[in-house]
């Protein structure tokens, strides 16, 4: 019986050292929204986009959730293929514009509630072609994961545009849609009313 315990306890420790930084996606797959989880380096192709109507621009983005199993701290660094690509990169509430630069490293706090641990981008298209920007995710404890996406924005065809809604529907940054259309029943986080992301503290 000891020898049997003994065995138990040495998987359970085994185990229980195999933490790890969670990173997830979440895509249409099937019509039906998917949380796909970054392991290793990855490369995305984005493509599709919205058009603002208002603006006159496209927006592109992708949407996901993180976190440590060891720490909360998450280190962002953002790499561009170029100056003047216009985007910003959002987690657990707040976010870090572009400002035309090449490198940026940023902080986040990942806190344990859902939106606390929601990320995302938002890249505004100045060009048809494919612009790239690399994240890299670390925690200071396990392996850095690079996650480059590939911003590919192909022209403003009215069967491609993605008409923003304009009922005060609130969506959460999940796509999921909210029980009331008034803010201040919901508890502090990141919704998207009208298309527009909006923060509730």
């Amino acid at each position: 019986m000891k020898k049997i315990f003994t065995t138990i306890f040495a998987f359970c420790a085994a185990f229980s050292m195999q933490a790890g930084l969670h990173i997830t996606v979440n895509q249409v797959i099937d019509g039906e929204d998917v949380a796909t989880e970054i392991t290793k380096d990855t490369t995305l192709l984005v493509s599709e986009y919205e058009w603002d109507e208002d603006l006159e621009e496209a927006t592109m983005g992708i949407t996901g959730n993180l976190y440590s199993d060891e720490t909360e701290n998450i280190t962002v660094t953002i790499t561009r293929e170029n100056t003047g690509i216009i985007d910003q990169f959002c987690a657990a509430g707040n976010c870090v514009p572009g400002n035309g630069e090449l490198n940026q490293t940023c902080e986040f706090t990942i806190g344990t509630m859902e939106f606390q641990r929601s990320w995302f981008t938002h890249y505004t298209p100045n060009s048809l072609g494919i612009e790239t920007i690399t994240y890299t995710f670390s925690d200071g404890v396990n392996p850095e994961i690079n996650l480059t996406v590939a911003y590919n924005y192909s022209g403003t065809a009215v069967e491609d545009v993605v008409v923003r809604p304009t009922d005060n529907t609130i969506y959460n940054l999940l796509g999921q849609r909210m029980p009331t259309t008034e803010l201040c029943e919901l508890p502090a986080g990141i919704y998207i009313i009208n298309g527009k992301k909006i923060i509730k503290q």
